[in-house]
């Protein structure tokens, strides 16, 4: 990976008001309707990058500030930094310091360009069953029947990772939220059992860090999440929280909630523009919105915000500007901030990356404002 600054800044057009123009000092907080509101009472859209400050658990290279400073010249207001727990804590009971200086960095540079930050705290992916960037010490072992999933790592032996993250934070208004799971490994069909969880989660957040936004996700990304799970979501502080939906719907039907949505796996049963090759039928258009509009009425019902943790599509592919334009519209017309998956991957070559191998911004990203 190339350390440096992702291309030089352009001149952008009119687009989403600018939080600050230095160093981030205003702690946002979260409301019923608005993931992200300023004391004074203004929402505020916050639209960035998925971003990852960490390249190697021992080493402290990370973007420089003027790869900050780009995104945010480009016209950005936020990170979404995408962190992995076994950097961290590769052996139980010890912290890496290392790796909690280079993201202390990148915190720092973030804020120092105008930008929030949301810390993708347990990026949990991969195998088995979601636990490739978990500590070795921490994984379980996942069961035929379900009774043992992937986000059971966490809930058993990662808390403490998550209170030593909102520990060091706490003060810092720059971090406007903590997404404590990235996409947890926990069925669709035992969603009463995920927000028992996240009870669980908030508590131990909450025992560090009383104010600090939290997000809560559904399993795999945009599961459906029935309002009568949140029975199970008990914590004992229920302010400043935000649900986080990944919408990568491309508007197919037997990628939604019908025709054939898997209630097992939370997923459709063909690709849609997650898997980067997928593309868009400009004629879905209308899908998007009533497919988002699922998950609205479910954060509606119990008084949650909604911020979009990821989006996007493969680079190159068909429809591929037409989705961004249709996505972002439907966002803005709905009051929703969201992240792109992502900045920089593969050498700048990774199909959702949104500079190239040269490190400059492609002409597609003018279409996420």
């Amino acid at each position: 990976m190339t350390v440096g600054a992702a291309g030089t800044a352009e001149a952008a057009p009119a687009r989403l008001p600018a939080l600050q123009d230095a160093a981030v000092t205003t702690r946002l907080h979260a409301t019923s309707s608005h993931a992200f509101v300023d004391p004074a009472g203004t929402p505020h859209q916050l639209v960035g990058p998925n971003i990852q400050p960490l390249w190697d658990a021992y080493d402290t290279d990370t973007w420089d500030q003027a790869t900050y400073d780009s995104i945010k010249a480009k016209g950005f207001t936020s990170v979404r930094m995408v962190l992995f727990w076994d950097m961290f804590q590769p052996t139980e009971g010890e912290w890496n310091e290392t790796a909690f200086s280079t993201l202390a960095t990148a915190v720092t540079r973030a804020k120092s360009a105008g930008l929030y930050v949301i810390l993708d705290c347990v990026h949990m992916s991969g195998s088995p069953d979601g636990q490739e960037h978990v500590p070795q010490w921490a994984r379980v072992t996942p069961t035929d029947d379900g009774s043992v999933e992937g986000l059971d790592a966490v809930v058993e032996n990662g808390l403490g990772f998550l209170q030593t993250i909102a520990n060091r934070y706490r003060d810092e208004p720059a971090v406007a939220a903590y997404d404590p799971v990235n996409e947890p490994f926990r069925s669709s069909t035992k969603s009463a059992r995920l927000l028992s969880d996240y009870t669980r989660i908030v508590d131990a957040i909450r025992a560090k860090d009383s104010a600090t936004n939290i997000m809560l996700e559904p399993s795999y990304g945009d599961a459906k999440v029935p309002a009568s799970s949140f029975s199970s979501f008990t914590p004992t502080n229920r302010s400043n929280l935000i649900w986080s939906v990944h919408d990568y719907y491309n508007g197919d039907p037997e990628s939604g909630y019908t025709n054939g949505y898997d209630d097992d796996t939370g997923l459709g049963l063909v690709p849609n523009p997650s898997d980067g090759s997928t593309g868009y039928d400009p004629a879905n258009k209308t899908a998007l919105a009533s497919h988002l509009q699922v998950q609205l009425d479910m954060a509606q019902a119990e008084g949650l915000p909604i911020w979009i943790g990821e989006f996007g599509i493969g680079n190159g592919l068909t429809g591929h500007d037409q989705y961004i334009k249709d996505k972002v519209a439907l966002y803005k017309s709905k009051g929703l901030g969201y992240a792109w998956w992502e900045y920089y991957s593969e050498g700048g070559n990774g199909p959702f990356s949104m500079v190239d191998a040269n490190d400059g911004w492609r002409s597609w990203v003018n279409l996420l404002f």
